[in-house]
Order: C-alpha cells, then structure tokens, then sequence
C-alpha cells in the first residue's frame, strides 16, 4: 500500500503551520500545537533546514521560518527531504532489473501510475495544501435538527 511516513506527514503539518506565521516560530511552540514530542519535531525541522525548506535563527526571538514562498514548495520536495525517493514499484527505478520484467503484465501499468502519482507530487505545492486547509477550517456541516426553517 502506498502510504506517505509519518515523518513526511508530519513535516507537511509543520511547514503548514510555518506557512501562516510572519515571525519565527520555536520548534516548542510547533510541538504544542500539534501535540507532538518536541525531540521529533526539532528534528524534523533540522532535516527541513538542511534541505533548504526551512530557515532557522537562534536566541531569544529566534525559531523557523520557511525558506522560500509556500507556492515555490513542491510535496515533492517534502518527499523528498524526508523519505526516501518515492517509488511505487521497484521496476520505477532505471537501474532495477526484475527477474520477470520481461514477461511482467503489470510493469508498464505500475510505471504509468508510478508517473501519474509522481507529477501530483510535483505539481502540488504547499499553497495548495494551506488554500485547502484554510477552506476546510470554513466549512461547516449544517445541523438540520436544529436549523430554524419557519
């Protein structure tokens, strides 16, 4: 099954919370929001500073900030400074040879949807991920027991 870490999960939620501040934020402070052991997220963010999502400052207004504009981050990029290289299948990998690749009735179907995935990876960037978060906190189910309809 296809399914992203929770390393990756969690720096995507941690570089979306960095995406609406304007001054530093401490990794304590991003820890407490999302109620998550302050060890991991301060790692997780020196891993986004070392990839160069990230940008970090010391002393006492000190914290992260991103390092470039949320439209300029790819998930990709998120992928990328926190996983592995993504690959559905081992065939995705040039320099995988399978001992059935010849015969296989499932290589060039996995590798189309291996692309397809891969360029929804690359197209989709944190704004999208912030817009549509910032959507969803505004949408609210209508309580039909209580609605008022007279």
């Amino acid at each position: 099954m296809l399914k992203l870490s929770k390393k990756t999960d969690y720096a995507i939620n941690l570089l979306t919370h960095l995406g609406g501040a304007t001054l530093p934020v401490s990794a304590h402070e991003v820890s407490k929001a999302y109620s998550l052991p302050h060890p991991m997220v301060a790692n997780i963010l020196k891993q986004l500073v070392s990839f160069g999502l990230v940008l970090s400052s010391r002393g006492q207004r000190g914290g992260y900030l991103l390092a470039k504009s949320p439209e300029e981050i790819k998930l990709s990029e998120i992928i990328q400074a926190t996983d592995d290289v993504f690959k559905l299948v081992e065939c995705c990998n040039d320099n995988y040879t399978c001992k059935i690749h010849h015969q296989c009735p499932t290589r060039n179907p996995l590798i189309g949807l291996h692309s397809k995935i891969k360029k929804f990876f690359d197209e989709t960037t944190l704004y999208s991920i912030i817009e549509e978060t910032n959507l969803n906190s505004f949408l609210i189910e209508p309580n039909y027991e209580t609605a008022n309809l007279s």
